[in-house]
């Protein structure tokens, strides 16, 4: 069997074998060779798709999905969809009928990318040549049997694992899904959950290397969606380590190859700009920016292109099918396939300088207003004591952030106390809840963090020394559903006996906590905190949002800040993410890295963009950001 023009390549087995073995550990290598070489022969047509169906995907399926969304919305009375009114949602059929739609919309969509790549390397191992027709239809076969035959095990894979697993930067509808930082941070506080955490990752992990093959067997093997999952999970069994350097070891090279591009590809303007002009350096951080994106996509669609080279072999092999690869010589080429190659490369090229140039002008801007952007240490400073502690108190003080942020909860007695769980297993061993607790048992409990020891203080005792230490204080009332009639009077006199109410600030969770604060005191600053949001900011009457970073989107500030309304972003530890909002600017960012936060305020409000931009701009390919 020949392909391409006559003479010029020759077919061979993948495998010296078939059966449902995978390749030994020391055959991995020769294994991993043949599958680049398979890659590498047809990487444009790869490349051509998967850039195809991205924009597909980005212009029309996911504004598609946004209209759907807003109509469901409107039919259930809201403007957004938090944690706390996501079941609205489900009480109005018209928005359950939007929202199924737009499932259907989304399955079909990632299943496209994922499917069409999928019969391209499985016509190319069975020894076909493109056609483009008859990839069509075997792409809608497989999406077909996919709707055909829904379920949540399928939608959960798809939308959960998948991203999860780290496999999200291949589709642009679920690169954003992953663990919210406010998450991880919680789990990472203390040893316990620090190891809860571990056991979550790995399991999340191990759930997608077992269920690896489920989509080349739908359409290599023909299964149903249901059959083969259950197929991957027997296939994987006992090979579970084999997988795993099969296909961690090229994702991995993928991933530290990207590492390595963006921090050569920051280094080079920082050393721009001790030899250019401003205008000079700004120039070449755009193009860095833009080489650094199309690179990134290359590296992203190759080790995707690899992966399923790699499960489509396995899945072959394990189904008894030969697979079999094509060979091309770089002598051998065609004049016309190398001038293919030449332009594909120089058009790649060109585009990439011709967006850098564009947005040139903005890398060579200072952001005026960046020094106002508040630093708030995150419960007080953890580097320095047990948070919400009067030890983080004093170490946030002494790093000099412009406030510190603080959770206060109510205990069966009445009594406000500095307290961010409401159960205090997991910062003390005890296995209670405060609003179970009277203020003298809360008070005889040790919280540890970070190797430190604290007693909780009250909310007068907090206050007070904050008062002293000469920092104010972002308040947050958490509400758990325990509180008696009259506790918002009972706060309100616990912050007027500090003497410092109206140097503070106050926000929570508890939207009518909110609204019951501003009526009640007009003149205190109030905020509304969104953990989990969707859509627009709530419609509430407050000074100011405190948004969880994952919620967090550019429209959002212009819409606060065009109702005279101001926005805090939480907990930001990433310090290109930090150097990007402060780029904006937002008015706040709760961390807690203030030395960081408050070094990066003082480059962003005195250096032109091209200092840093490059950095934060590509950070989602460097495993080191």
């Amino acid at each position: 069997m020949k392909f391409g023009p006559a003479g010029q390549g020759h077919s061979a087995r993948l495998h010296p074998s078939t059966g449902h073995a995978v390749p030994r550990y020391s055959e991995i290598l020769s294994f991993l060779h043949r599958i680049w070489r398979l890659s590498h022969a047809r990487v444009f047509y790869y490349l051509a798709v998967i850039s195809i169906i991205q924009l597909i995907n980005g212009l029309g399926v996911m504004p598609a999905i946004r209209y759907l969304f807003n109509l469901a919305l409107e039919a259930s009375d809201l403007v957004n969809v938090t944690d706390r009114t996501f079941t609205v949602l489900l009480t109005h059929p018209i928005s359950v009928l939007l929202l199924l739609a737009i499932a259907i919309i989304a399955l079909a969509a990632v299943g496209l990318q994922f499917f069409s790549l999928i019969v391209m390397v499985n016509r190319q191992q069975s020894g076909r040549p493109p056609s483009l027709r008859e990839m069509f239809f075997d792409t809608l076969a497989a999406l077909g049997k996919l709707l055909r035959y829904p379920s949540v095990a399928m939608m959960i894979y798809f939308f959960l694992a998948l991203p999860l697993g780290g496999l999200g930067l291949s589709s642009v509808l679920i690169q954003g899904v992953g663990i919210p930082p406010f998450i991880t941070r919680e789990y990472l506080k203390v040893p316990i959950s620090t190891g809860i955490y571990s056991l979550i990752i790995v399991a999340i992990l191990w759930l997608n290397l077992r269920l690896i093959l489920t989509l080349p067997l739908m359409v290599i093997g023909e299964k149903r969606p249901l059959a083969a999952l259950g197929n991957s999970m027997k296939a994987t069994h006992k090979n579970f380590f084999r997988y795993l350097l099969l296909v961690g070891l090229p994702l991995g090279i993928a991933a530290l190859g990207a590492s390595i591009m963006v921090e050569v590809l920051t280094w080079i303007p920082e050393l721009a700009t001790g030899l250019m002009s401003r205008e000079g350096a700004a120039i070449v951080a755009s193009l860095c920016i833009g080489v650094g994106h199309t690179l990134g996509f290359l590296i992203i669609g190759a080790a995707t292109v690899v992966a399923l080279q790699i499960l489509v072999a396995l899945s072959r092999d394990r189904l008894g099918l030969p697979s079999v690869y094509e060979e091309r010589s770089l002598r051998a080429r065609t004049f016309k396939v190398k001038a293919t190659r030449v332009i594909l490369g120089t058009l790649a090229f060109v585009v990439a300088v011709s967006v850098s140039l564009y947005v040139s002008p903005v890398s060579g801007k200072i952001t005026t207003g960046a020094e106002n952007t508040l630093v708030l240490a995150h419960r007080g400073y953890s580097a320095g004591g047990v948070e919400n502690t009067l030890g983080a108190l004093d170490a946030a003080a002494e790093h000099h952030a412009d406030y510190v942020e603080a959770d206060f909860q109510l205990t069966k007695d009445g009594h406000f106390v500095a307290s961010h769980d409401s159960n205090l297993f997991m910062v003390s061993g005890v296995n209670r809840n405060i609003f179970d607790m009277t203020l003298k048992e809360v008070q005889k409990v040790t919280v540890r963090e970070g190797g430190f020891t604290d007693r909780i203080p009250t909310m007068s005792q907090y206050l007070k020394h904050a008062k002293k230490l000469g920092i104010p204080v972002l308040v947050e009332l958490k509400v758990t559903g325990h509180e008696p009639k009259g506790y918002l009077q009972e706060f309100l006199k616990d912050i007027d006996s500090a003497g410092t109410a109206t140097s503070n600030i106050y926000h929570s969770l508890d939207a009518h906590a909110v609204s019951e604060i501003k009526r009640l005191r007009p003149e205190l600053r109030v905020g509304l905190t969104v953990a989990m949001s969707v859509g627009q900011l709530p419609a509430v009457n407050c000074d100011f949002y405190t948004i969880e970073q994952a919620s967090f989107r550019p429209d959002l500030l212009e819409q606060a800040h065009s109702r005279d309304q101001e926005v805090y972003v939480w907990t930001v530890n990433d310090e290109s993410t930090i150097r990007k909002l402060l780029s904006l600017p937002v008015d706040g960012i709760v961390t807690d890295q203030v030395e960081v936060a408050r070094s990066d305020r003082e480059l962003v409000a005195s250096e032109p963009a091209s200092d840093y931009r490059v950095g934060y701009s590509l950070a989602y390919l460097d495993l080191f950001r």
